[in-house]
């Protein structure tokens, strides 16, 4: 339960226009870089709270909620967003947690996706198959997050902070500086004629697999305009990589499920693993931000760190790009 227990829970069932009884409560269900999930259950119904732990502004996430609904009647099953009594969605929350805001959606009963495992490769391959064939015309320029990397003395920089703190991460970040630098040569803007709307963050971690078996897609925070290519190629290393090495047979499925679903995006060299390079790279230096912040709560510190090693750990080699595009091309995209 959140410090503040039950008042907390009656302030956030008030905001969203629900009545509280004595079995009203909210426990922790799950923890990510951008905010925490807090499972709401009200008398027979359940909700998931997100908690938000970097800004958000209520036209953004109004947005989503338009892309969402989008989504969910061509067919892909989500969290729909549940909005407040007074029709926004973004409510302030108070007691311990003052300062920060939430916003509720469906509760979706699921299990983690295991990627490694054959039928979820190839429903991993038709599910962005499907997000992309149904997309709508995207809206806006794409986001500099996805397209724009920290410069090449930011690594430098930061392992030589992390030194002065005597953090152990530092040596780590100092010792991948090089393959950090050459990454970010292949990042480039993407072409405006071929953006679509793309979900942004398709990880695993992301998906879950429904009662009845159907991929469930959570996290539509960063929905929004993209180049099918770059979420396609983003999506074979962050589902069939596994060690630094590519399930081929896996990445396979997946291509061959994704172009039988109407995807639209084709694997077109260095330039179509931009998306991934680049999220990498700038989530490498948030959290390394977050970590040497001597304000900052000593959790999100601890968890900051643990996310800078797990990322250094996962960057692409060029090796491993050069294989994934030679694999799609002999597969014909």
């Amino acid at each position: 339960m959140i410090q503040g227990g039950q008042e907390l829970v009656r302030h956030v069932c008030t905001a969203y226009g629900m009545t509280t009884g004595a079995d009203a409560s909210m426990i922790l269900a799950a923890r990510g870089a951008v905010g925490r999930i807090w499972r709401l259950d009200v008398g027979t119904e359940s909700y998931a709270l997100k908690e938000l732990l970097r800004g958000a502004d209520e036209e953004s996430v109004r947005r989503e909620a338009a892309y969402t609904a989008h989504f969910e009647a061509a067919g892909i099953p989500l969290p729909g967003s549940v909005p407040a009594a007074d029709g926004r969605f973004l409510v302030w929350l108070t007691g311990d947690l003052d300062g920060r805001r939430a916003r509720l959606y469906r509760w979706v009963e699921g299990a983690p996706i295991d990627p490694a495992e054959p039928d979820p490769a190839g429903r991993a391959g038709d599910l962005l198959g499907r997000l992309h064939a149904h997309a709508p015309p995207p809206a806006g320029e794409p986001d500099r997050w996805y397209e724009a990397v920290p410069g090449p003395a930011t690594w430098d920089r930061l392992a030589g902070v992390a030194s002065g703190q005597r953090a152990d991460w530092g040596s780590a970040v100092a010792g991948r500086a090089g393959l950090l630098r050459e990454l970010a040569g292949l990042v480039t803007p993407a072409a405006a004629d071929r953006l679509i709307t793309c979900h942004c963050d398709l990880h695993p971690d992301n998906v879950l697999v429904g009662s009845s078996g159907e991929l469930v897609v959570l996290d539509w925070d960063d929905v929004g305009p993209a180049c099918p290519d770059r979420e396609l190629a983003r999506l074979l290393v962050e589902w069939h990589v596994h060690g630094g090495r590519l399930d081929r047979a896996a990445a396979g499925r997946t291509l061959a499920a994704y172009r039988a679903a109407g995807g639209t995006g084709r694997i077109r060299g260095e330039q179509s693993f931009g998306m991934l390079i680049a999220t990498r790279l700038n989530f490498l230096q948030a959290q390394a931000s977050v970590a040497l912040d001597r304000r900052a709560d000593p959790e999100d510190r601890t968890y900051a760190a643990g996310e800078i090693l797990d990322t250094l750990a996962r960057l692409p080699t060029p090796g491993l790009i050069a294989e994934l595009i030679e694999m799609a091309d002999a597969a014909g995209g």
